[in-house]
């Protein structure tokens, strides 16, 4: 029990100490990076709202707007690989995005329960093959690995889990193309 002066009367009362916070209610010390959790149905029409969130969460996160505008693509291809060869254009699945600000690190995840996929079965491009073929499609990993600084894939849980990764320099710095 602590005792307080009563700021009416002044005389004395007794006050018990708020209660501590339960761990569930706790915020890590020093942990003000935005973090976002975004679950949307598998249907192409929402790739618009993940381009506006990746490139708005990079912004709050500290990227100029050209270099959160190239991650915005980055992550609107990772999620259409989702929706065409995880889920082979499925529209009753969802698609998990995790937008989290580590620091020097901006990382967003795309979680989803499609086909696993297995990135070296991907074949390195020939962008000039592509040119003179007029080829369309097929740059997706191509982009996301230009653009970003590591992308990985992993299974957890039945669930696959492609993990984007840029890495923050001080503004001005950003090198070209990246």
């Amino acid at each position: 029990m602590v005792r307080a002066p009563d700021r009416v009367s002044g005389r004395e009362e007794s006050r018990r100490p708020p209660p501590a916070p339960s761990p569930a209610a706790r915020v890590p010390r020093g942990r003000n990076k935005p973090s976002l959790i975004l679950s949307l149905p598998s249907e192409t029409a929402y790739l618009g709202l993940v381009r506006e969130v990746t490139k708005k969460m990079a912004e709050v996160g500290g990227f100029a707007e050209p270099v959160a505008e190239r991650l915005s693509l980055a992550v609107d291809e990772a999620a259409t690989n989702v929706l065409e060869h995880a889920y082979k254009g499925a529209t009753d699945r969802e698609v998990e995005l995790r937008f989290e600000d580590r620091g020097p690190d901006f990382r967003v995840e795309l979680v989803d329960t499609g086909q696993m996929m297995d990135p070296r079965a991907v074949p390195q491009v020939d962008l000039d093959k592509f040119v003179t073929e007029r080829r369309t499609g097929g740059l997706g990993m191509h982009l996301m690995e230009k653009i970003m600084d590591s992308v990985t894939f992993r299974r957890s849980a039945r669930r696959n889990v492609c993990a984007l990764v840029k890495h923050k320099t001080p503004l001005g710095e950003e090198p070209p193309g990246r």
